[in-house]
């Protein structure tokens, strides 16, 4: 192989790289705004059952998968 084709190849190497790291980084982007964008319901309804805890088991289920849901998605937390 020529000195010319491993520059051609190398740069074709590069360009893969970055293109894959940027797309990854644009993804992990809009993922973040899309669960920011939920912060508002998930908020009103963590603190709804924060003030007036669920009696039942699927309420107390509910009410502990959305205080996760706040936790992951870094939803404010005024408490």
């Amino acid at each position: 192989m020529t000195h010319r084709a491993w520059r051609i190849l190398v740069a074709s190497f590069v360009f893969a790289a970055l293109a894959a790291a940027s797309s990854m980084i644009y993804a992990n982007a809009v993922a973040r705004e899309s669960e920011h964008r939920w912060c508002g319901i998930v908020t009103t309804l963590d603190d709804t059952y924060r003030d007036t805890p669920p009696q039942s088991p699927t309420g107390k289920q509910i009410a502990d998968e959305l205080d996760k849901l706040r936790i992951e998605f870094d939803c404010p937390t005024d408490r």
